[in-house]
């Protein structure tokens, strides 16, 4: 599904998508959390983390989008197999043939 996403908008790479995908967004840190190192602790400017939240969640709506559509489409995929369109008179008798002939190799002398 990510893919689909990442094909819907080609400027995003998809380890921003794996991210978003392995930890929950937070407007606030965490204060039972340590900062990694490789992480200074520096304040960053509101409207910057407001931008950068705003474009994880489109990715995020991006990404459920096109999980949506491929459900949609798997969905119309089953349909079309558990209610096939009805048979025409020929297709019927052809069927019962074949049904007629398959009985008399099963049930006849061997």
């Amino acid at each position: 599904m990510a893919q689909a996403a990442l094909r819907a908008d080609a400027e995003i790479d998809t380890g921003l998508i794996r991210r978003l995908m392995a930890r929950p967004l937070r407007a606030t840190p965490d204060p039972g959390v340590a900062p990694r190192p490789s992480e200074p602790m520096v304040p960053a400017a509101p409207a910057a983390d407001v931008s950068r939240l705003r474009a994880e969640v489109m990715v995020m709506k991006a990404v459920l989008g096109a999980e949506r559509k491929e459900a949609e489409r798997l969905r119309a995929c089953l349909g079309r197999v558990e209610d096939p369109a009805p048979l025409s008179p020929e297709a019927q008798a052809v069927r019962d043939r074949w049904a007629a002939l398959v009985d008399q190799l099963l049930n006849g002398p061997r």
